[in-house]
């Protein structure tokens, strides 16, 4: 997320492209999903990708539909076949913001 605005305005955030991947839908357990509504979150989706160290909770998630998702759980784990991967929590936001253009 970059601030946009010029100095001594208002910040105006717009999403910067960090990374792409391939992903793969999981399902949300009940676990993780009672988990995330004790801590005043909800988990719409959870994908997972090959494993990407620089993605944190703290950024957005775009996916091919163009919707935007916060990023509230990272887990990086090794799968069934020892492959590293990567777990993302994902949930909905209200406040859309715009996406810089990927030059």
């Amino acid at each position: 997320m970059e601030n946009i605005a010029k100095k001594g305005d208002k910040p105006q955030y717009q999403l910067l492209e960090k990374s792409k991947h391939w992903y793969e839908m999981r399902i949300v357990g009940i676990n993780r999903y009672y988990a995330a509504l004790q801590a005043n979150n909800s988990i719409d989706y959870l994908i997972r990708i090959w494993q990407d160290q620089t993605i944190t909770a703290r950024d957005y998630c775009v996916l091919e539909d163009g919707k935007q998702y916060r990023i509230t759980q990272v887990q990086h784990l090794l799968n069934d076949d020892g492959l590293k991967i990567t777990d993302l929590s994902l949930e909905r936001v209200d406040k859309l913001y715009d996406l810089a253009d990927a030059t």
